[in-house]
């Protein structure tokens, strides 16, 4: 029994380690509910409805965020780096805002965002149970990576880098 007692933590952290491992890859999640999100039509800031698909051929990062969330505003700036630095090579990046209009604008406008946001404060395109949450896919529109949570500037470089 008492090594029962000292491996069972241990047992639970590998457990929750796999669990989180595969929740955060693509075989993880619903693909078909992840590429789904290629097909979503949603209003931009102004309220024009923008369709995702007009992004096909370019290596796209779909981050959904909300303003009230603090790791999604902590890697904003990030992303915003690397659509300067990668934009012109064919790298878009696109912000779903679980959110009003206006409190994504006013956090966007703050902080410089250069890509596009649309909104979607119903969450209508995807059931998240985490925010942020962020999926990157090829130009031919397959899904490659996902992250919930904060992703690093430095993995998703890397991930986009091999993409372009």
């Amino acid at each position: 029994m008492r090594i029962f007692r000292y491996f069972a933590p241990l047992l639970a952290i590998a457990i929750l380690a796999v669990y989180v491992y595969h929740a955060s890859s693509p075989e993880g999640k619903d693909k078909a509910k992840l590429e789904a999100v290629l097909a979503a039509t949603l209003p931009d800031l102004d309220g024009k409805k923008q369709a995702i698909s007009q992004w096909r051929g370019k290596v796209l990062v779909v981050n959904f965020w909300a303003s009230w969330c603090p790791p999604c505003r902590a890697e904003m700036p990030g992303f915003v780096d690397l659509q300067k630095k990668y934009g012109g090579k064919g790298l878009v990046f696109v912000g779903i805002a679980l959110d009003s209009p206006e409190k994504a604008a006013d956090y966007a406008k703050s902080i410089g965002v250069n890509y596009p946001i649309l909104v979607d404060p119903d969450s209508t395109v995807l059931s998240l149970s985490g925010l942020p949450f962020t999926a990157v896919f090829d130009r031919r529109g397959n899904l490659v990576a996902t992250h919930t949570g904060a992703v690093p500037e430095e993995k998703l470089e890397g991930i986009v880098g091999k993409l372009l």
